[in-house]
């Protein structure tokens, strides 16, 4: 699958650890989980590297794929300092690239964050869900972490613009503003993400980035895995693994080769 040349978060890469400062409450499950397993790690959306960048410092052989290369940037500079092998990152389509070198496979596969929600039709769901099973190790496991349902993303049309922060940067203040628009037919949300930018000294800028975000339900997500070969092993709500419950922020769910 070619990457197309347009890079939607070329424009806000810059400000995405911003967006997520001191946002770590997934890595200790994800370390744990891994080690449990074994060194190898893939995550698939990795991203400007939050997650990869600490378990490959934890000791993990991570190898991380994105399909923007601006957030790449970010993850390279992150993984400043790394030791050779402890850290690889490709620009690729989580939908279907091929990582494997002589049939090595990785014992843990993850999908962290909602990296999953960007695929736009249940067949690019299904289409992940593949890929993970062909690059996940016999006895490993895969772990996925989307947004739990929510009865808004079942409302249509346009809402409200937010102002969700405003915080100090390099030198300047970074206001974000989100704006999203409901597809429910399509199980579909539009997301706007202005950055006004205000330097000490200077005009005001902005910086914006659209996109698409898939609501996938549990139902969803267990038959794209169990048409990939996979079976769940565990549905949890947080990352403290807590069993999934109605009113949860996240569905987590843990994927094992069916046997």
């Amino acid at each position: 699958m070619t990457i197309s040349p347009v890079d939607p978060f070329a424009a806000v890469a810059a400000f995405y650890d911003l967006d997520l400062e001191g946002y770590d409450d997934d890595i200790a499950m994800y370390r744990g989980l891994a080690r449990e397993r074994g060194d190898a790690v893939l995550e698939l959306g990795c991203g400007t590297g939050r997650v990869a960048v600490p378990l490959a410092r934890s000791g993990l052989a991570v190898t991380g794929v994105d399909i923007s290369a601006a957030m790449l940037t970010r993850a390279r500079e992150r993984a400043a300092g790394l030791g050779n092998g402890s850290l690889m990152l490709e620009q690729a389509d989580m939908r279907d690239c091929e990582l494997q070198e002589a049939g090595a496979r990785f014992e843990s596969v993850l999908v962290p964050l909602g990296g999953l929600q960007h695929m736009e039709s249940a067949a690019d769901v299904a289409a992940v869900l593949a890929n993970i099973a062909r690059h996940l190790a016999p006895g490993g496991l895969a772990v996925v972490d989307v947004e739990a349902p929510h009865p808004d993303d079942l409302t249509p049309g346009p809402q409200p613009l937010i102002e969700h922060w405003t915080r100090r940067g390099d030198g300047e203040f970074v206001t974000k503003l989100v704006a999203i628009e409901g597809r429910p037919s399509a199980m579909m949300k539009d997301v706007t993400w202005h950055f006004d930018v205000q330097p000490d000294e200077g005009p005001m800028r902005r910086l914006t980035a659209q996109f698409s975000m898939r609501v996938i339900t549990p139902g969803e997500l267990e038959l794209a895995a169990r048409l990939a070969g996979l079976e769940p092993v565990g549905w949890y709500g947080d990352y403290a693994l807590s069993l999934i419950s109605d009113g949860d922020d996240r569905l987590i769910v843990l994927l094992e080769h069916a046997t």
